[in-house]
Order: C-alpha cells, then structure tokens, then sequence
C-alpha cells in the first residue's frame, strides 16, 4: 500500500472507463448483447463503469443534491438532533467532520489510531438505510419543523435508487449467464445503505500534497455501488498501477463493484481501490489558479445482500478470475454478508 498512497502526481490521465447505455442494457438483439459484453469489459479491467440515460431523471438527481446541500449547511446544532454514535451501532445519523476514518483491510485498532493521525479526512456524511424495512435500524429524521419535507423526498430517493440497483443486478446476471433475478433474490430484506456525502471547501495545496485527503484510498465492502457525483471531481480509482481520475460526465451515475461481488465472481470482476483527493488538472486547469478547492457533494446507494446470505462462488465463477478478492482466507469461510459489512465498518468508528 506505500507505494498506492505515495503523493498524487497532479498531471495524469483519466481512467478510460467505459460509459454503458442503460436503455441498451434494456433492450435486445446486438445492441443489448454489445452493451453486456461493454458492462462486463468495464468490471473486469476497471470494476467500475458509468451508466447513462439510466431511469431515475436528471431532475430527479438533482433534486437529490439541492436536498443534501440544504442538510449540510443547516446549523451544526440542528444536524447534531440526529447524532451517529462514535460507533458503528446504529450506523445512522449526521457523522461530523473528524468522527469516522476510512482504512483499507485494517482490522487493528491501533492501527487505525495510527492512520487517523498520518491519513486525515475532511468530511461528513449522513447514514441512512430502508426506510420501508422492518429488518434494519429506524433512520434518524430530523423533525419536521427543521427540514420540512426531507424525510418524504429521502423515501422517494431511496425507491428510486433501489429499483435501480435491481434493475443493474438483472444485467449482472445476464453478464453471468445466471438466472435474472439470481442476485435479487439474496436482497429481498432490503438492507442496503445509502451515504450522503459532504466534502467542505479546503485549501488546495494540502490535498495536492497528500497531507489531507477528503476520503482515503478503500475498496466497497457491499455488492455494488451506485455512486452519483457533482461536477467538482476528486473521484480516482487504482488501475493496478497508479490512481486515475473518475472524470465526472453530465447525467450518468457511476457504479462499481464492492468486494462481496468480487468475491462472488471468484475474482472475476474488480473491486477496485478508489479515493476523493483534489480535483485532476481536467478540472481545474491550471495549478495556480486556485487556493482553495470549493465544497463537493457525492451520493453513494451501497447494494447488499441479506444479512445471512452466505458470500460464496456464484455458479459459473469456479475458476479464478484476475483479482484477488480481499474476502478470502480461513477467516473468511462461510462468512455472511452482515459479518463482513460489521468487521469493515467497525474499524470506521
């Protein structure tokens, strides 16, 4: 990992992820085999892809990041009425900036001490899970009086992105050759995450020198991600030889494979290192431009299977893929998704 987390070179080329067609994911003949086979390319090389004209509106997404930018710039007195607890139990609430630290596979907890010193984050999120599920914890709602009419545009959102992580599970199992709804079955308890993410403005330099960072380099620990991001960048991903900028492109969402489909493909498919650091020379073209960079928004909808469903080999993935999945090892056999999501986030808190 020294060599993975060593300063950013400033100039460096995006990653030539591809952009799949959702509609061509949904259609048939050439087109909609071309767009699988597209799909499938983009997660064995990069385990990331972006989607466009996917179904939820631009609208509808923008909508999204008028509503998150208005809860974060509420009063911190307001925001701490739904505190997340300095653990990971409920993992719910307003995280304020300094809370909770992202690490890679470090399961030590003076380790992780050792890291919040030497990887500083700049960051706050929200968490928050189903509001129609009965098997996870309630979310935490300011009231009413405070943020009129979030909780029913957060349930909204929250169908929204659900139905479209099913929908993009459906085009995963044609990838595979599986069942269409094989993987939706293992989601019928709805346990899935959602992150609202805040990245408040900061001076440039530290980012560019890797004294700060808005989120550390880490691998997803669900099954897949729908990721959808401002226009302000940061985004990188590890390409097996340097981190490369995720280039947001107007009116697509990106999504990418989280370790437990990693580990379901046998390696097949990358769950891929990735991190928020300053934005690449594509968005701020000149390095002295600027001093600060300004406030960054990202909404990230963390897919996962039910909290029982073992993680193991899906049909067809017998042999071994490219990658490692970082699911592996004795400590690994017949684990569940929910054992594997608590040991990953107990270590953020």
């Amino acid at each position: 990992m020294g060599s993975i987390e060593a300063p950013r070179k400033f100039y460096t080329e995006p990653a030539d992820v591809p952009v799949v067609d959702y509609r061509a994911l949904k259609g048939t003949g050439e087109t909609h085999q071309n767009a699988l086979a597209q799909l499938d390319r983009a997660f064995r090389t990069y385990g990331f892809a972006y989607i466009s004209n996917h179904s939820i509106p631009q609208q509808k997404v923008d909508e999204a990041f008028a509503w998150s930018s208005r809860f974060f710039k509420l009063p911190e007195q307001v925001k701490a009425k739904v505190p997340h607890p300095a653990s990971n139990d409920p993992h719910r609430g307003w995280v304020h900036d300094g809370l909770s630290h992202v690490s890679q596979m470090v399961f030590d907890r003076d380790e992780v001490q050792e890291l919040r010193k030497t990887s500083p984050e700049r960051k706050e999120t929200l968490e928050t899970g189903s509001p129609f599920s009965k098997e996870v914890p309630e979310n935490k709602w300011l009231p009413e009086g405070d943020f009129p009419g979030h909780k029913a545009f957060f349930e909204s959102w929250w169908h929204d992105c659900t139905e479209l992580n099913h929908s993009l599970l459906q085009s995963l199992c044609e990838c595979l050759q599986l069942e269409q709804d094989y993987l939706s079955r293992n989601q019928t308890k709805n346990i899935c995450h959602m992150s609202w993410q805040y990245y408040p403005s900061m001076p440039l330099k530290p980012l560019q020198n890797s004294e700060f960072k808005r989120l550390n380099a880490h691998t997803d620990f669900g099954q897949l991600t729908l990721l959808f991001q401002d226009a302000v960048g940061g985004l990188e991903i590890h390409d097996g030889e340097k981190f490369r900028p995720i280039v947001p492109i107007p009116n697509t969402v990106v999504i990418n494979v989280g370790d437990m489909l990693e580990r379901q493909t046998n390696g097949r498919w990358k769950s891929a290192l990735h991190r928020v650091v300053a934005p690449s020379q594509f968005m701020i073209p000149k390095e002295d431009e600027v001093d600060d960079v300004i406030d960054r928004y990202s909404i990230a909808y963390f897919g996962t299977p039910d909290p029982d469903s073992i993680v193991s080999t899906l049909p067809g993935c017998e042999v071994k893929g490219q990658w490692n999945p970082n699911m592996i090892g004795t400590w690994a056999d017949n684990m569940t998704a929910s054992t594997w999501i608590e040991k990953r986030i107990a270590m953020e808190y």
